[in-house]
């Protein structure tokens, strides 16, 4: 009996490591585009997209958005930002709740300098880094859908910016 509630034990443990292992940054991706977000003169971020064979096709595909900030940044103001973007995207209230409850666990305030990584892997979960280390994954390919779609939708607020980055322009 004790031993089979010590393997039971054992494997729910290593199941729970599983899921808290980081995922690594991928090393095989090719620059798709880059672009600058300026807001009137002031630089926000500059950002780089990234994929294994270094276009873009969709944004279901394994993708690494790299956002490297030029200036401070509360991690309350990222959150109001992304609501913001997802209610003109018309997501969904209750999926952004849910989604931004996960993202303040994730994120944290960022100063000049740092960046912020969005991986999606090839199943289509998220993967978020803050100066390349690994904050946490969420594991839903409808969020990737909705958080990629603030940079790379066709009706993005920036279009020209989302050209640069998906590499139908260069700058």
């Amino acid at each position: 009996m004790r031993i089979n509630l010590l393997l039971i034990t054992l494997v729910l443990f290593s199941a729970g490591l599983a899921h808290a292992v980081a995922t690594p940054l991928p090393k095989n991706m090719k620059v798709v585009g880059e672009a600058e977000l300026k807001v009137l003169w002031l630089s926000i971020y500059r950002a780089r997209l990234a994929s294994p064979q270094g276009s873009f096709v969709s944004a279901s595909m394994p993708l690494l958005l790299t956002l490297e900030y030029q200036r401070d940044v509360s991690k309350q103001s990222l959150l109001d930002e992304t609501r913001r973007q997802w209610q003109k995207a018309g997501i969904a209230p209750d999926d952004q709740a849910l989604w931004l409850r996960s993202l303040a666990t994730l994120w944290l305030d960022v100063e000049d300098q740092d960046s912020l990584g969005f991986y999606q892997d090839a199943d289509g979960y998220g993967h978020f880094y803050h100066n390349q280390n690994y904050l946490g994954s969420i594991r839903d390919n409808r969020f990737c859908q909705a958080f990629l779609g603030i940079w790379l939708s066709d009706n993005s607020d920036f279009p020209g910016f989302t050209r640069q980055l998906t590499g139908r322009i260069s700058e």
